[in-house]
């Protein structure tokens, strides 16, 4: 199995997991009886996470021998798996908290490292990076519209069984992936430093940081609003794969994007896209139509958004320092947006609206959009803004 095989098997299953975890998570703990803002407190250890972990899991695999880097995600795979296990038992708030806290460490370095390896079997060409990711947006969308069905029919009580099986997958397809190629630059400390004293990575990060707090609610509360709205777990898994497959396309088709618009313009435009999908949202009152169309957003808020971002990791940091480059973007976008986000957004949601909630995301994208567009008149991002496929 070639590289290119190998790495998008991960991403599948990896994102299977995803894709039954994050929009059935907050229905299974609704269910348990936790509150809005309990439940937005208890999907936060998955952000929080990847403010510690990517750091200490990148720095783990730019500095062991090259060939032996996939042997973490194997090992951190395996102990996810023997973590989700606890979820079986019975526990109180703040032990479930600790659990899932102890679940998302363990998965919080696996994209990191994972994205490195695929930009590595890439070579920078977008269109085959694309077609990788899309076997991560797959796996979601299978897990999203058959966990959907699978807990309409067996109810929300099984998720924790279910999520340890897709864990096993994870850990099995780990088992393929390729070696990290061995570079003629050793690791060095100043390395990431140096890279990081330039203004515009700064702002690439505050920005990143900016567009997943802008989605917040969309990952923690999105299902549970629209139960509220009277949606069935069928129709809300179908609604997630809507976004889903909207992101496939976006990756299926995105080299000729690229190169017509280039990489800066279509990184900032996805800033606006999200401001806009957000906004109708808040305004939607649960119209199919509006929810629709904004789901079909998700190719330019999630797809154009992350891939741009991983060409800027790739062509801003030194390769001697990706794997922590992936993990300083990893957290602060995932990390620190996603968990002070979704503990913001729990809050909000109950304390005033969930339409307040939707409306505070959009506003956060519009910021976003300002900050890249300082960043992208500090120098186009990428070298090779017109090539990126050359």
């Amino acid at each position: 199995m070639n590289p290119v095989r190998r790495v998008s098997l991960f991403f599948a299953t990896y994102f299977a997991y995803v894709g039954l975890f994050s929009p059935y998570l907050s229905l299974w703990l609704n269910g348990r009886g936790f509150s809005p803002s309990e439940i937005g407190v208890l999907l936060s250890p998955m952000q929080w996470a990847r403010v510690v972990g990517p750091p200490a899991w990148g720095a783990l695999a730019d500095h062991v021998a090259a060939p032996r880097v996939p042997r973490i995600i194997q090992l951190a795979a395996l102990a996810a798996l023997l973590s989700a296990g606890l979820l079986l038992l019975d526990w109180s708030f703040w032990g479930l908290f600790a659990v899932l806290c102890l679940i998302s460490f363990f998965l919080s370095g696996q994209v990191p490292i994972a994205e490195s390896l695929a930009m590595q079997a890439s070579r920078g060409d977008m269109g085959l990076y694309g077609r990788m990711r899309v076997w991560g947006s797959s796996g979601f969308i299978l897990a999203v519209v058959l966990g959907g069905l699978w807990l309409d029919a067996m109810g929300t009580h099984v998720l924790p069984a279910s999520l340890m099986l897709v864990l096993a997958l994870v850990a099995i397809s780990a088992l393929w992936l390729p070696e990290r190629e061995v570079h003629d630059l050793a690791p060095r400390s100043g390395a990431l430093r140096e890279t990081l004293s330039e203004k515009r990575v700064r702002l690439f990060l505050l920005a990143s940081f900016l567009m997943v707090l802008a989605h917040a609610p969309l990952y923690t509360l999105f299902s549970l609003w629209l139960e509220h709205q009277g949606y069935s777990r069928t129709e809300i898994g179908l609604l997630w794969m809507l976004g889903v497959l909207a992101e496939i396309v976006f990756f299926r088709i995105q080299r000729p994007l690229f190169e017509r618009w280039g990489l800066s313009f279509t990184w900032r435009l996805s800033f606006l896209v999200a401001a806009l999908r957000f906004g109708l949202v808040a305004l939607s009152g649960g119209s199919l139509a509006i929810i629709l169309l904004t789901q079909l957003m998700h190719a330019a808020t999630f797809g154009a958004h992350h891939s741009a971002s991983m060409a800027l990791v790739r062509e801003w940091f030194p390769a001697q320092a990706q794997a922590r480059g992936q993990a300083l973007y990893t957290m602060a976008s995932y990390g620190l947006g996603g968990s002070l986000g979704g503990m913001a957004v729990g809050w909000v949601y109950e304390a005033i609206s969930p339409e307040a909630a939707f409306m505070s995301a959009s506003v956060a994208a519009g910021l976003g959009w300002w900050v890249a567009s300082r960043a992208s008149r500090l120098g186009a991002p990428g070298a090779r803004e017109a090539g990126l496929a050359a």
